[in-house]
């Protein structure tokens, strides 16, 4: 466990197979609203417009629009935060992360709420997602992120030295049935003298999703060591000492 984990987010989703109507995410805001402190409705519109009708010799354009409702809830400082989508709910964690066993017991809270509201629904994916943020300190000219990281893209040096990347890694975890995507690049640090870099790890599975709630929740914390896993091996010594093991 570190002293200061550098997880910007945490986000456990569950993705169902139908559209979740008005009335049962209606049911399910109220429910919602007993455990945070704000609310924020959220309309959504799509506009599609069809080319192909003719009337005569003239094409016409048919214009469809269509709204959907979405809900945003949050603690009063907005870094619990849930979400209900059409056809999606999400419960996230801004920083500062408190930790897992927190954060776990609030999104099985708020799963039980949810299957009280919508009763069952079949599920199409489930997914565990980490942003973290590594700041290192820059201490000359060119910035050694290859000491700290171990993903990043490898360009020939005759070319000089990265200024920017972006790179993306996909591999199925065939035991755990899972599909891990691994997006890492360098983005603009919000500290002074320190260069930041992202390492986003997202875990999710959509094949023979578990429907019951206790294979669920079962999933959601197993996926939860293989993330750690999957971290650890992105990083190097010298990030671990940015972070502080707590003795």
């Amino acid at each position: 466990m570190y002293i200061h984990p550098p997880i910007t987010e945490a986000v456990v989703g569950i993705n169902f197979v139908e559209t979740l109507d008005e009335d049962t995410k209606s049911s399910l805001t109220k429910k919602l609203s007993a455990h945070y402190a704000v609310h924020q409705p959220i309309e959504n519109l799509s506009v599609s417009v069809d080319l192909s009708a003719t009337k005569g010799s003239q094409q016409t354009a048919n214009t469809q629009v269509s709204k959907e409702t979405s809900h945003r809830f949050g603690s009063s400082d907005m870094t619990e935060l849930a979400l209900v989508f059409p056809k999606s709910f999400v419960v996230s964690q801004m920083a500062p992360y408190p930790g897992w066993e927190p954060f776990f017991e609030r999104f099985t809270r708020d799963w039980k709420l949810v299957r009280r509201a919508l009763g069952f629904r079949e599920i199409a994916r489930i997914g565990v997602r980490f942003i973290n943020r590594i700041d290192i300190p820059i201490e000359g000219p060119i910035v050694e992120h290859e000491k700290y990281l171990n993903i990043y893209p490898h360009v020939s040096d005759k070319y000089g030295a990265l200024s920017a990347y972006a790179v993306q890694a996909q591999i199925f975890m065939d035991d755990m049935r899972c599909k891990l995507l691994l997006n890492s690049a360098s983005i603009p640090s919000p500290l002074l003298n320190t260069a930041s870099f992202l390492i986003d790890i997202d875990i999710s599975r959509d094949i023979e999703v578990p429907q019951k709630d206790e294979d669920i929740l079962n999933l959601v914390s197993s996926i939860r060591p293989r993330k750690n896993d999957v971290f650890e091996s992105c990083v190097t010594d010298l990030s671990r000492g940015l972070f502080k093991h707590d003795t």
